[in-house]
């Protein structure tokens, strides 16, 4: 088969690290091109370039697009650019490999649903926790039936002090909210996934900011102080969210920039059933048997690297013709869940509905 030739779009540090590694694992395997390089900062672009013998330097997706004869367009640029550059790159004949969020609003998730089908391409978003090992693994048990008639979660993504004071993170006009889509669409999109992604129908919860503003309020030591950037922090800072399902479900979902809590990071789920349970960070599964409580923990389970094995299983989705592993469906609901969240905490917490039906769906 022909290498499929790449574009990067967005060539900062989630670029760079998380990303490249993947495409040139792929180029040296001969099934990918890296064909262009893309970003605003023309220097980035050009530093990146000359680091991985890239050959095409951009300062403008546009321009790539219609310059660049691109099978694939990966794209890592601020959120709020998201839409206009996924659709872009699917009109222009491409696929698109999406960092988390695929796009701030459920409203623009379905304009890109739009333009996927229009343009008879592939897209997915970049949420990586599905193809961590241990996840992978667990996501088995769920399947098998070992928790039976799954009916309570909690996603929980939480740092102690640690609002990235780098970039533009915290200002609305470029990153479209806070913590709740920065990590918060992670640990959300790895429980539904987990519950087998039930139809979310309404969502109450508050997205306040409580501590950023407080002028007292420090920041974890190397992550910056926003307060000497210049830049806004006008973001929420902390949100929870209670999620109700068509089928009875419930998930409790937290978020936080800088909440007081005892540790300094969490990133974990839990998801309850009625026939055992399951928890994400510590890979433990709880079941009764023979009378009893029994608790086993995961062991040996693979290491590979997560944004890695996202990037290629997209590749493997396109070189063997079959559906993306995280449809843009998917991610509709999500970001419905996010969007409601915001919505209710508008309205002062009071209860939203909220709709994961796709464009045209019932």
């Amino acid at each position: 088969m022909k290498p499929l030739r790449v574009g990067l779009i967005g060539t900062g540090a989630i670029m760079q690290s998380a990303h490249v590694p993947a495409w040139t694992g792929l180029r040296d395997e001969g099934r990918v091109v890296l064909a262009a390089a893309c970003d605003v900062r023309e220097s980035a672009a050009q530093s990146l370039a000359d680091a991985h013998g890239i050959p095409a330097v951009y300062d403008d997706y546009r321009a790539m697009l219609r310059k660049e004869s691109l099978d694939v367009v990966d794209v890592a640029a601020p959120n709020t650019v998201h839409t206009p550059v996924a659709k872009a790159a699917l009109r222009a004949g491409c696929h698109v490999y999406c960092e988390k969020p695929l796009a701030p609003t459920p409203r623009e998730v379905r304009q890109l649903i739009r333009a996927r089908d229009k343009a008879r391409r592939r897209l997915m978003t970049g949420q990586h926790l599905r193809f961590e090992g241990r996840n992978v693994a667990l996501k088995r048990y769920v399947d098998d039936g070992v928790l039976g008639d799954v009916y309570y979660a909690r996603a929980s993504a939480l740092r102690r002090r640690g609002a990235p004071g780098w970039g533009k993170f915290l200002t609305r006009d470029v990153s479209a909210g806070g913590p709740l889509l920065d990590i918060g669409v992670h640990v959300l999109d790895l429980a539904l996934w987990l519950m087998g992604f039930p139809k979310p129908v309404a969502v109450s919860g508050v997205a306040p900011r409580k501590l950023a503003d407080r002028p007292e309020t420090v920041n974890r030591p190397g992550w910056g102080d926003w307060r000497e950037t210049g830049e806004p922090f006008d973001v929420e800072d902390f949100a929870v969210g209670f999620v109700r399902f068509a089928d009875g479900a419930v998930l409790v979902l937290e978020s936080s920039f800088l909440l007081n809590v005892p540790d300094e990071e969490v990133i974990d789920a839990m998801i309850c059933g009625t026939e055992g349970g399951l928890d994400v960070a510590s890979g433990r599964i709880v079941t009764q048997e023979h009378g009893v409580i029994r608790l086993s923990t995961l062991e040996n389970v693979p290491e590979d690297e997560a944004h890695a094995a996202a990037i290629v299983a997209f590749v493997d989705a396109m070189e063997q013709k079959r559906p993306v592993p995280v449809p843009a469906e998917e991610t509709l609901a999500v970001m419905a869940i996010l969007d409601g969240v915001y919505r209710s905490h508008a309205k002062g917490g009071r209860e939203v509905p909220v709709s994961a039906d796709p464009p045209g769906g019932c």
